[in-house]
């Protein structure tokens, strides 16, 4: 199913993996996308997380911890609370307290997102945003489940990559270094090599869009670095050149003294 409503989740197959996930680039992520596997994956989440109490929560797997945050935004998702703020603080208190909150953005590319990604990335920004805010991490993840979620619509959304990327940069969601890193190594850890390779591949006009940003950007920080430096200088001199002579002390102390003989006479100390 491609709605975000059903009880079946459209991206199976982030959430069922990611406690699998050691850290390294070269680990293949690749999983059986068929309709049958997927069904399967997901009635293990669901049977797993029924037989999970909190009390214990801490002597569990990260894939088990995963998944019983992936049952909490599920219930949230299907009963359209993902809007309310106070749901939004709710899901970041329950990632952190199960120590997954850099992998959370796994799962809520798996149930927030379909082919209307670009709908749904306006509608879920500001819980995005809790989770994705300073934490490249958060951001390096979020990229692989979009991977996934872009090899599963890729027939709707492989031409729209580098609008994909760009939306999710221009919200804030993604960090242009975090984007640039990305582009650098095509990997194999979420969807297959090919596919891997087709995204970044489509992505490269948005990619070489943010280098030239940055370059230009760091060329003008030299140049106004510069003129800073040659203006300072130039202030220097000039303020060398047209600065008065300072008066003689002894002069000043005089002019004062004979002011005072002048008023002297006006002055009474009973009016002070």
């Amino acid at each position: 199913s491609e709605t975000n409503g059903g009880d079946e989740s459209p991206n199976g197959s982030i959430a069922g993996n990611a406690g699998e996930e050691n850290g390294e680039d070269d680990v293949n992520w690749t999983v059986d996308t068929s309709e049958e596997a997927v069904r399967a994956r997901m009635q293990d989440l669901t049977d797993g997380a029924k037989n999970m109490t909190v009390s214990d929560d801490f002597d569990k797997s990260e894939k088990e911890r995963i998944n019983i945050f992936y049952e909490l935004v599920k219930r949230k998702r299907d009963a359209n609370e993902l809007d309310n703020v106070q749901v939004h603080k709710e899901l970041v208190t329950e990632a952190s307290r199960l120590d997954i909150q850099s992998k959370a953005t796994l799962v809520l590319v798996e149930l927030l997102f379909t082919a209307n990604i670009t709908q749904e990335a306006r509608k879920y920004r500001n819980l995005l945003l809790r989770f994705t805010h300073e934490d490249k991490k958060a951001q390096k993840y979020f990229i692989g489940g979009l991977e996934l979620t872009i090899s599963m619509h890729a027939d709707k959304l492989m031409d729209k990559v580098p609008g994909i990327l760009k939306l999710f940069y221009d919200s804030d969601v993604l960090d242009e270094k975090v984007i640039l890193d990305w582009s650098q190594k095509v990997s194999k850890k979420y969807v297959s090599k090919e596919v891997a390779a087709q995204i970044h591949e489509r992505a490269k006009p948005f990619v070489q869009w943010l280098q030239e940003a940055e370059e230009e950007e760091s060329s003008e920080e030299d140049d106004d670095s510069e003129v800073e430096i040659e203006y300072d200088d130039r202030a220097k001199v000039d303020s060398l050149r047209k600065e008065p002579a300072k008066p003689d002390p002894k002069k000043l102390a005089k002019a004062s003294l004979e002011e005072d003989d002048e008023d002297g006479e006006d002055l009474n100390i009973d009016d002070i």
